[in-house]
């Protein structure tokens, strides 16, 4: 077996997604999943993942949110507001888009 095959076998699930969350478009689609499940909670630890993924220092310099408070706002008992989230998203350079709903 070669030994890029070994490395890539020893990368663990939450590795790898912190690597692919660092993507702009793949990090998108997977806060996009959270909005869709219309789940909070899901969206909260999306945002954090995504945030953890590029870099919390970062992400609290770009936004202007104290990295504590980003850090609280984002664990599991987090509640951050909408323009928390916004500011989120503009440091990652994401933004929110409204869109007709898909009807069955």
């Amino acid at each position: 077996m070669s030994d890029l095959l070994k490395a890539k076998k020893n990368i663990r699930f939450e590795d790898h997604l912190m690597e692919e969350l660092q993507d702009a478009a793949f990090a998108a689609e997977y806060i996009n999943s959270a909005v869709e499940e219309n789940d909070s909670e899901f969206l909260v630890h999306a945002l954090n993942d995504v945030a953890k993924a590029n870099g919390m220092s970062k992400i609290s310099d770009e936004s202007g949110i104290n990295r504590q408070a980003l850090y609280k706002m984002l664990s599991e008992n987090g509640n951050p507001s909408y323009k928390s989230i916004v500011k989120i998203l503009e440091a990652l350079g994401l933004e929110l888009q409204v869109r007709l709903k898909k009807v069955c």
